[in-house]
C-alpha cells in the first residue's frame, strides 16, 4: 500500500527521474533504494536490493505513475516531465526504446540514447544558490541522456562524462536507474563509481569514490567554441516545442545517420572550425576496441568533445547545397587497401539505414540512395533493394538510351567510353534503381544478351579514380527526370510482343513493290531482306540495338540460315542508318512508317489486328 512520504520535493526544471529520486533520498536521509520502494518504482521485497531499470526514465506505466504521484504528491504533468516521454515526438531513439519496453520485442534501436545519465554539467549540479539546491544539489537533466546534447548552453561549457578524481565514467551499470542504490548518505552530486569490485555490501560504501562532481572543473582545451555553441543552440531549439515534431525528428535521424558515416570514416570529414579539438576525437575513436567488428561501430562516443566534433561535421554536410557531393567522401571504396576502412563498418551502418530510412528526410534519402552503394544491398554480389519514389518502373526504361539524352548528360564520360556503351550501361543503371537486384538482373530485364557483370563497374571505377564518384549519379538523376517528364512507355511490353514477330510477307511485298530495283552487290535477296528489316523495325519499336534483336523463328533452328540473317541485319541496319544507298533510301520511309503504326497498335492493345502497309497503295 503506497502512502505519501513524510516530505517531498518539487522537481527542478528539466530534471531526470533518477536525479529527483537521489535528491529526495538525500533530503529524507535514506538510501535511494528506500525511496524507490516507497514510491512504487520498485517492488517491495524484503532483504533484496531494489533494481529499478532505466526504462522508467522513458515512461512511467499507469500503475507506477499513480503510486509515484501518491507518494510524492506530484501532478501527472510534473511526474511525466521527469521522463523522456515529452521528447519522444522529436527524438526518434526514444520512440524506438519505448517500442521495446511496451511490446517486449527485441527491436533494434538507434544507438543514440545513453542507458544512464552519462554526462553532466558541474555548474548545473552545484545548483543555483537557493538553499534547497545548496543542500541537495542541482538537477540531473533529462537531455543529458541524449548524445546530441554535448554542452550546457547556460554555462557555455562542455558536459563531462567522467569523475574528476577516479576518472571512471559516471554512467551506472547498463539498464540500472541509479548505481548502487542501497548506499545512504551520498550527496546526489557524489561519484558512485566503485574503487574495488567483489566487496561485501557492508564494505562497499567505504570503497566508493565519493568525489563531488559539482565542484569547479577546468576546461581541457579551452571554453566552448562559437561554432559548437551555435550547433548546440540549434539542437536545443529542435528539441523544444517551437520546432514542428516532424521537422525535428527527420533532422535528428539524418544527423545520426551522417554522424555514423563520419565516425566510421574518420578523419575524412574532420571539421576545420577554429577552436574545435579534433585531436581529442582522433584519440577517442582510435582507442575504441576494434569497432570494425561491432554492430555499434558508428555509435556516438561518450566523450562530449569528441562527439561534438562528429556532430559538427555531420551538420555541415547536411547543410551543404549539394548533399550528394558532400556525402561523396564518405562513400565506401571497393578497394579496402586504398580506403583503409574495414567493409564491415559500412555494413553495420547499412543495416541501420535500411531499418530507419523511412524516418529520414526525403532530401537525405535521395542523396544517399546510391552514392553510398552498400547500404542498398539486400544480399551478396551487389544485389540492391529497389529505390522508391522514382516516378517510373523498370519497364519504362528503353534498352538503348535516346541519343539526345545521352548527349545532354553523358558527354563528360565520352573521354573514356564510347557513346553506345554509355547509352546501354545507363539504361541498365536506371532499371536497377527501379528493379533492385544486380546489374546482371537489370541487363537480363532489358534483354541484353551479354554478360552484365561488366556493365557498371568500368564507369563507377573510372569516376572514383577521377575523384568524382557522384558525377555519374547526378547524370542518372538528370536522365531519370527526363524519363519521368515524358509520357511513360512500356518498352518491356513491346519487346515481349515482338519476341517471335517477323514482318509479314504481304506487307514486305507491298513495300518491295514500291521500290525501284537497283541491282548491286549490296542488294540482299528478297526473303532474307524481309527478315533483316524485321530487326530494323524491332529496334525502332523497342528502342533497342540491332545486336540484341531476337532471331526470327524461321532461322532459329538452322545455323546456316541464322548466320546469314545475323550478317544481313547488320548490313541493312548500316545502310538504312547511313541513308546513302538509293535502294535503301527508298525503303527507309516505308519501314519507319510501318514501325510507327506497329507502335500505335501495341501501345493501344490492338496488336491482334492485321497491320496494313503504310504508303503502299
Amino acid at each position: 500500500m503506497i502512502t505519501p512520504l513524510p516530505r517531498s520535493l518539487d522537481p527542478l526544471a528539466g530534471e531526470l527521474l533518477a536525479g529527483y529520486v537521489m535528491r529526495l533520498a538525500h533530503r529524507l536521509d535514506v538510501a535511494p533504494d528506500t525511496v524507490l520502494r516507497h514510491t512504487g518504482l520498485a517492488d517491495f521485497q524484503p532483504n533484496t536490493q531494489a533494481i529499478t531499470r532505466t526504462a522508467l526514465s522513458l515512461e512511467l506505466p499507469a500503475q507506477r505513475m499513480n503510486d509515484f504521484r501518491t507518494a510524492t504528491r506530484l501532478t501527472e504533468a510534473e511526474a511525466t516531465a521527469l521522463t523522456l516521454l515529452p521528447l519522444a515526438p522529436r527524438y526518434p531513439p526514444i520512440v524506438h526504446s519505448l517500442d521495446v519496453v511496451r511490446t517486449g520485442k527485441r527491436i533494434p534501436a538507434l544507438d543514440w540514447l545513453f542507458p544512464a545519465a552519462a554526462r553532466y554539467c558541474p555548474d548545473c549540479l552545484a545548483g543555483d544558490g537557493t538553499s534547497l539546491q545548496t543542500d541537495h544539489g542541482g538537477p540531473w537533466k533529462t537531455d543529458w541522456r541524449l548524445p546530441v546534447v554535448f554542452a550546457c548552453s547556460h554555462h557555455r561549457r562542455f558536459l563531462e562524462h567522467a569523475c574528476p578524481d577516479c576518472r571512471q565514467s559516471i554512467a551506472g551499470r547498463h539498464g540500472v536507474l541509479i548505481p548502487r542504490p542501497t548506499i545512504a548518505g551520498l550527496h546526489p552530486a557524489q561519484c558512485r563509481a566503485p574503487l574495488a569490485h567483489g566487496l561485501s555490501r557492508a564494505r562497499r560504501a567505504a570503497q566508493l569514490c565519493g568525489a563531488r562532481l559539482d565542484r569547479p572543473q577546468s576546461e581541457p582545451g579551452g571554453p566552448l567554441p562559437n561554432e559548437l555553441a551555435a550547433l548546440q543552440m540549434k539542437i536545443t531549439a529542435m528539441l523544444s516545442p517551437g520546432t514542428p515534431a516532424a521537422t525535428a525528428s527527420e533532422y535528428f535521424t539524418d544527423l545520426q545517420m551522417v554522424s555514423g558515416l563520419v565516425t566510421i570514416t574518420w578523419p575524412k570529414a574532420r571539421p576545420s572550425a577554429p577552436g574545435v579539438d579534433t585531436h581529442r576525437t582522433d584519440l577517442v575513436l582510435a582507442g575504441r576496441q576494434d569497432p570494425s567488428h561491432s554492430l555499434h561501430a558508428s555509435a556516438p562516443p561518450q566523450d562530449a568533445r569528441a562527439c561534438a566534433s562528429i556532430l559538427l561535421a555531420a551538420d555541415a554536410i547536411l547543410a551543404a547545397a549539394d548533399l550528394r557531393t558532400a556525402l561523396a567522401p564518405l562513400a565506401p571504396v571497393e578497394n579496402r587497401t586504398r580506403s583503409g576502412i574495414e567493409p564491415k563498418r559500412h555494413r553495420s551502418w547499412d543495416t541501420t539505414f535500411r531499418r530507419y530510412q523511412d524516418e529520414c528526410s526525403q532530401r537525405f534519402r535521395d542523396a544517399a540512395e546510391y552514392l553510398v552503394s552498400t547500404h542498398r544491398r539486400s544480399g551478396r554480389g551487389g544485389s540492391r533493394l529497389p529505390q522508391r519514389g522514382l516516378g517510373y518502373a523498370p519497364q519504362h526504361v528503353p534498352a538503348f538510351l535516346p541519343l539526345e539524352w545521352a548527349e545532354r548528360h553523358l558527354g563528360a564520360f565520352t573521354v573514356a567510353f564510347s557513346m553506345p556503351v554509355l547509352r546501354r550501361t545507363t539504361s541498365a543503371f536506371l532499371v536497377r534503381r527501379a528493379l533492385g537486384k544486380t546489374i546482371v538482373d537489370a541487363a537480363e530485364f532489358l534483354g541484353l544478351g551479354i554478360d552484365g557483370k561488366g556493365l557498371g563497374s568500368p564507369i563507377t571505377s573510372w569516376t572514383r579514380r577521377q575523384g568524382t564518384p557522384e558525377a555519374y549519379e547526378r547524370a542518372l538523376d538528370a536522365i531519370a527526370a527526363e524519363l519521368t517528364s515524358a509520357p511513360l512507355i512500356n518498352y518491356r511490353h513491346r519487346r515481349e510482343h515482338l519476341a517471335d514477330w517477323t514482318l509479314p510477307p504481304d506487307s514486305w511485298h507491298q513495300i518491295a513493290a514500291r521500290l525501284e530495283r537497283r541491282r548491286s552487290p549490296r542488294y540482299v535477296a528478297d526473303d532474307r531482306a524481309r527478315l533483316a528489316v524485321t530487326a530494323y523495325i524491332w529496334t525502332r519499336v523497342t528502342h533497342g540495338e540491332t545486336q540484341f534483336a531476337p532471331c526470327p523463328p524461321e532461322a532459329r533452328h538452322d545455323p546456316k540460315h541464322e548466320a546469314a540473317w545475323s550478317r544481313d541485319r547488320y548490313d541493312i541496319a548500316h545502310w538504312l542508318k547511313q541513308n546513302k544507298q538509293p535502294y535503301y533510301q527508298q525503303m527507309k520511309p516505308f519501314l519507319d512508317a510501318y514501325a510507327d503504326q506497329l507502335i500505335h497498335a501495341i501501345d493501344t492493345e490492338h496488336s491482334g489486328r492485321q497491320l496494313t502497309c503504310p504508303l503502299a497503295k
